[in-house]
C-alpha cells in the first residue's frame, strides 16, 4: 500500500526553514567533503569527472547534507533521445548538462524525511549561476542515476525529475572512458528551464546562449584508404628509440600528427594530443592503433609520446615523405612554391 502524505512538523519545518546551502571552494572544505562521501556514500568513492560543484547543506554551521555535480555523461541514448538533438548538437551543447553525481544526507531521515527534497530545490535554485562562475556557462537540464536494486529515486521524483528508464549498463571511470558492470541504473534527467529541451535540440540556441556553444573538435575526413596509405608512407622513416617505450609505431605517431595538421589543429603536443583522443574506432584501426587486449579498445599515444618521436624523427625526411603522399591524393602542384625562412630567400 501507498505511504500516507506525511507533512512535517513543526521542529522539522523550522530546520528546513533555516537550511543553508555553501558551494565549496576552498581545498580543506572539498577535502572534507570528499571524505564524508567516501564514509557515508553507497559508492565510498568521492571522485568527480571533468567540470565539478561541490555543495554542503548546512543547519546552524553543521552540515546535514552533501551533493556533487559533475559533467554529464558523454552517450546516453534515453537522454539523447528525450532532448532529440543530433549527433552534431550533443558535441556542441552536453556541456550545457550536468551529472548528479553524489547526494548523501548526513541527518537521520527518519527525523527529517523532507530534508532532501529540500536540500535538493536550495541547490537547483543556484547551480546554474554557480557552474557559469566556475566553469565560464550555464546549465540548462541535469541528469543523475539511481541505482534500483538498492534506491526507488523517491526524492528525484518529489523534485520533479523524470523518469527516462533503465541505462545500458556501463560505468565511467574516466572523463571519455566507460566499462560494462552489469548492473543498469534509473535514469532521471529535470529541466532547469522549460524550454531546455526545445532549446538543446533547436537548429540554433537562443542568442543569449550561443556564445556559449562549443566549436566541433578537429576530425579527420579522409577516407580510411587514404588514412592507411599515410600510414605506410611513414614506415619508411628510421626508427630512433631503443628498448623499451616503443608501443606506438613511428609509422602511426606520425600519421596522426599529419593528420592533426592537415585538419586544422592549433597548438603544439597537447592539441595534437586532443585531436587523436577524437578519432573514431575504424580510424584507429586503419592507423594500427595500439589494441589493448584488457579494454578491448585501440589506443592512441599520449602527447609526451607525439612529444618524443616528433623531437626525435628528422624533419626533412617527414617532409619528403609527406609531400609525396600528397602528390599521390591531390596530384602534382602545378605551381612551384618557395618556402621563406626570415628574410634569406
Amino acid at each position: 500500500m501507498a505511504k500516507p502524505l506525511r507533512l512535517p512538523g513543526v521542529e522539522e519545518q523550522r530546520v528546513l526553514d533555516e537550511l543553508e546551502i555553501d558551494l565549496l571552494v576552498a581545498p580543506t572544505q572539498q577535502a572534507r567533503w570528499n571524505r564524508l562521501v567516501k564514509e557515508r556514500h553507497y559508492l565510498r568513492r568521492a571522485r568527480l569527472v571533468g567540470e565539478q560543484c561541490r555543495y554542503a547543506v548546512s543547519y546552524q554551521g553543521q552540515w546535514v547534507a552533501l551533493l556533487g555535480w559533475s559533467a554529464a555523461a558523454w552517450h546516453l541514448g534515453p537522454r539523447d533521445e528525450w532532448l532529440g538533438w543530433s549527433e552534431e548538437q550533443r558535441r556542441r551543447r552536453l556541456h550545457f548538462l550536468a551529472q548528479n553525481s553524489r547526494f548523501v544526507i548526513l541527518a537521520d531521515r527518519t527525523r527529517y524525511p523532507n530534508l532532501g527534497t529540500r536540500s535538493m530545490k536550495l541547490c537547483l535554485d543556484q547551480l546554474s549561476a554557480d557552474w557559469q562562475a566556475q566553469h565560464g556557462h550555464p546549465l540548462v537540464a541535469l541528469e543523475s542515476f539511481v541505482d534500483g536494486q538498492l534506491f526507488r529515486g523517491t526524492l528525484y521524483q518529489a523534485s520533479n525529475w523524470t523518469l527516462l528508464g533503465p541505462t545500458a549498463g556501463f560505468g565511467r571511470v574516466a572523463e571519455d572512458f566507460y566499462v560494462r558492470h552489469a548492473r543498469p541504473k534509473q535514469l532521471w534527467v529535470r529541466r532547469l528551464h522549460p524550454q531546455a529541451r526545445a532549446w538543446l535540440g533547436a537548429p540554433q540556441l537562443p542568442a543569449p546562449r550561443q556564445a556559449y556553444e562549443q566549436a566541433l573538435p578537429a576530425r579527420w575526413d579522409l577516407p580510411l584508404g587514404q588514412l592507411g596509405s599515410l600510414r605506410e608512407r611513414f614506415a619508411a622513416v628510421s626508427e630512433f628509440r631503443k628498448g623499451q617505450g616503443k608501443r606506438h609505431r613511428i609509422p602511426t605517431v606520425l600519421a596522426i600528427a599529419a593528420g592533426a595538421k592537415m585538419a586544422g589543429v592549433i597548438g603544439g603536443y597537447s592539441g595534437i594530443a586532443s585531436y587523436a583522443h577524437n578519432l573514431t574506432r575504424p580510424q584507429r584501426r586503419a592507423l594500427h592503433c595500439w589494441f589493448n587486449p584488457k579494454t578491448n579498445e585501440y589506443e592512441v599515444p599520449s602527447e609526451s609520446c607525439f612529444l618524443r618521436v616528433l623531437q626525435g624523427v628528422s624533419a626533412l625526411e617527414v617532409e619528403a615523405i609527406t609531400l609525396r603522399w600528397q602528390d599521390q591524393v591531390l596530384g602534382p602542384n602545378p605551381d612551384p612554391l618557395v618556402a621563406i625562412d626570415g628574410k634569406t630567400l
